[in-house]
């Protein structure tokens, strides 16, 4: 998980270089799975990279991870539910052209079945449009209709495989905000402009967790986590990052793309403090992001340069040895109210052939009037499913 925040937390980055008004989400589980699933194709050095790069040992230590992470994104489905509980689900799918289906090793179909719960499909890639259309219906279906035309064109998709994942969460705050009490206020973009924005806001003395450190200060809101015993065990809740300075956040995504900072966030005990004031904006966005130069310059690139990649965990020789990943793509949407949070995200694999925390006063407020970061996570694990910036809440 680490190395899919520093993807996510450099994407973010990149972007806010590229247009500070533009707002980022990112996936780093969907994104985590994803990868862990083609790596269980790999051999050779390609596999001992991704196994530096996953934080694996070994192969037992991959699919652990992986069931780990599948089971917490499959927390509750739409058919089982507890009352109030957050819906967290996943699917994975695995379109393989039919020409190399036969191809594919049993020991990466038990896999893929036991592991990420899809069995490989055989299709034929030559049907390019029927392909997309297939694509797009799977992953509008497994988002609620949150991410429709996944695949737009140009994209293109060929032999001999293409693997994707979709990631959807649905969940409502444990203090719900009052809709009646939301307000339009000031929120400071980072040109030095302002606009006016709907703020949630809670005006009663209110208890939440909280953490100040010295460049920044965290709200934790948690989500309902319903009344079934079997999720006691995870705290799903969002984490808002806000600098002290109004223009702080590049430093900030600086401070976040280091270990220390992550883990502060992860092990710092937060403390239940009663609130004057809490103002939140509300923001609904949809961002879309290819990962792969982003992965290489953090160091992973065996996987995506042919001849060197090596798949043949995957499929049988020749033709392993030829598969290289062409591209990635991860597409994220994600609305947040009164009510609380739902959000969704598709990532996809395109295979190829080639020829110090300080003591929070008793009392504090929080306006997040100016662009911030914002985690989504399962608080037991340190999981984060969702993580990015808000730089301007108008935004769409």
């Amino acid at each position: 998980m680490e190395f899919c925040m520093n993807v996510a937390t450099e994407g973010i980055l990149e972007a806010l270089m590229t247009n500070p008004n533009e707002n980022v989400a990112v996936s780093p589980s969907s994104l985590n799975v994803v990868l862990n699933m083609v790596a269980s194709g790999s051999n050779g050095k390609t596999l001992g990279q991704f196994f530096r790069f996953l934080g694996a040992k070994n192969f037992t230590d991959l699919n652990s991870h992986s069931s780990s992470l599948m089971a917490l994104l499959n927390g509750s489905t739409k058919t089982t539910t507890a009352k109030n509980a957050p819906l967290l689900s996943m699917v994975n799918v695995m379109f393989v052209d039919q020409q190399y289906s036969s191809q594919l090793k049993p020991s990466f179909q038990e896999i893929v079945r036991e592991i990420y719960k899809t069995e490989p499909t055989s299709v034929d890639f030559h049907e390019a449009e029927k392909l997309k259309n297939e694509v797009n219906s799977w992953a509008e279906k497994n988002t609620n209709g949150l991410i429709k035309d996944f695949l737009s064109p140009p994209t293109q998709l060929f032999p001999p495989f293409f693997l994707a994942n979709a990631l959807y969460f649905k969940a409502t705050w444990k203090d719900q905000f009052d809709a009646a009490l939301t307000r339009d206020k000031n929120f400071h973009l980072l040109d030095g402009k302002t606009i006016e924005v709907p703020f949630m806001v809670q005006k009663q003395r209110m208890t939440q967790s909280y953490g100040s450190f010295k460049d920044f200060k965290v709200i934790r809101l948690y989500y309902n986590q319903g009344d079934d015993y079997r999720y006691m065990h995870e705290r799903m809740c969002m984490d808002i990052i806000l600098p002290h300075k109004k223009d702080g956040i590049q430093d900030l995504l600086h401070k976040f793309n280091s270990d220390d900072a992550k883990n502060l966030l992860h092990n710092f005990d937060f403390q239940p403090v009663e609130f004057s004031k809490i103002w939140i904006p509300k923001w609904k966005f949809s961002y879309g992001l290819d990962p792969t130069d982003l992965m290489k310059k953090l160091g992973l690139t065996l996987p995506f340069h042919y001849p060197v990649a090596d798949f043949t965990n995957m499929m049988d020789s020749p033709s392993g040895d030829e598969i290289f990943i062409k591209s990635m793509l991860q597409k994220s949407f994600i609305e947040v109210n009164e009510e609380g949070t739902e959000a969704a995200a598709v990532t996809a694999v395109f295979g190829c052939f080639g020829s110090s925390p300080c003591s929070p006063p008793p009392r504090v407020e929080f306006v997040a009037d100016h662009p911030f970061m914002f985690m989504i996570r399962e608080e037991v694990s340190g999981a984060v499913i969702f993580t990015g910036a808000v730089l301007n809440p108008l935004s769409e």
